[in-house]
């Protein structure tokens, strides 16, 4: 059994991803060869630092223009290249000769159905999307199944013309680390801020000033790949603990009372996964809202909304250990409803009602 994982580093959720379905397909089959492929990468490896700086410039200092360009993409459905990638991914898989592909990256959706198209192939594919906002970009006409992360998710492919068997209601993938946590309560209390694996925390002065004079906290700050950040936060703020990037995320966020965080798809299930109630920075990126109106509505969550406020609203949801455990029970209850069924043999599935 080979399977081939395309995904691509335009944040590091869609990585993330990636590595939890291989993880997962591992785990049940130890045997199977699962490669994960950086699909511009993989395909363009003179220019991909060239497009992964300038998303990362977009997204960091011009997320109006990146918002832009996320709707002309999905109401134009424009797939750049398709032609070249096409050719490549020909070479590609061909090469692998994969039984199943798997795609966490809305592009590489796109042009793995244009190459079954254009060469009339059979192959399985299958698309986890990584946000609880199924944008037209994440459909693909030669997706076989689609791997969402809630019941509202599910409806909206449906009413863009998805049959509802192609659709299951998995959750957004997270590593088996972030499957096996679980929960403690700690003295003092314990807060998580991070931002992704860019370590992109939105300038946040007067709240960070205030959790670090608050006496009865303990406050973690994950900054990722953002070194700058780390150095700067270790230096105003030498009560907390500041940390880079780092593969213990799962422990440190399974003993956090709360986690404060952007609203990122993989981030949030992560959270739910270890039974973690979150505040989220208000949302700059277009799927960031959808993330964080999903997050208020199903109780997981607060949003903080309102500038200046978020000091008071963050310090007050600390202190209402019944708001907490709500969150706490709430999340619990998003788990035990999802389709826990394995890629695996919903790909055995689908080759016996072929045969």
């Amino acid at each position: 059994m080979h399977v081939l994982i395309f995904t691509g580093q335009f944040g590091m959720g869609h990585i993330a991803a990636a590595q939890a379905v291989q993880e997962e397909i591992l785990r049940q089959e130890p045997t199977a060869s699962v490669t994960v492929l950086d699909i511009v990468e993989d395909c363009f490896p003179q220019l991909h630092r060239l497009v992964y700086g300038c998303f990362d410039f977009t997204v960091n200092y011009c997320s109006g223009v990146y918002n832009m360009l996320n709707r002309m993409a999905g109401r134009y459905r424009c797939t750049p290249m398709k032609r070249t990638m096409v050719q490549k991914l020909d070479q590609l898989l061909y090469e692998s000769q994969a039984d199943l592909v798997i795609s966490t990256l809305p592009l590489s959706s796109q042009y793995i159905s244009a190459y079954k198209r254009t060469n009339g192939s059979t192959l399985p594919l299958y698309t986890y999307i990584t946000d609880l906002d199924a944008h037209s970009e994440w459909i693909a006409p030669g997706t076989d199944c689609y791997f969402v992360g809630d019941e509202s998710t599910r409806l909206q492919l449906l009413r863009r013309g998805i049959p509802a068997e192609r659709v299951v209601v998995s959750g957004i993938p997270v590593r088996q680390a972030f499957q096996f946590q679980f929960h403690a309560s700690s003295s003092p209390k314990e807060v998580l801020v991070m931002g992704g694996g860019l370590g992109l925390i939105p300038r946040a002065e007067e709240l960070l000033s205030a959790l670090d004079a608050a006496s009865d906290l303990h406050v973690t700050v994950i900054t990722g790949q953002n070194e700058s950040l780390r150095r700067e936060l270790t230096k105003s703020y030498p009560s907390f603990e500041v940390i880079g990037f780092t593969q213990k995320v799962a422990q440190y966020m399974a003993r956090a009372d709360l986690l404060l965080t952007k609203a990122g798809g993989i981030t949030t299930f992560e959270a739910i996964h270890t039974g973690t109630p979150m505040c989220l920075l208000r949302p700059f990126l277009m799927q960031e809202e959808a993330n964080a109106a999903y997050i208020e509505q199903q109780g997981f969550g607060k949003v903080l909304w309102d500038k200046g406020k978020e000091a008071s609203e963050v310090l007050s949801l600390l202190r209402d250990p019944e708001a907490l455990e709500d969150m706490k029970q709430r999340m619990a209850v998003a788990l035990r409803s999802l389709d826990q069924t394995p890629p695996l043999d919903r790909f055995a599935e689908t080759r016996r009602a072929v045969c």
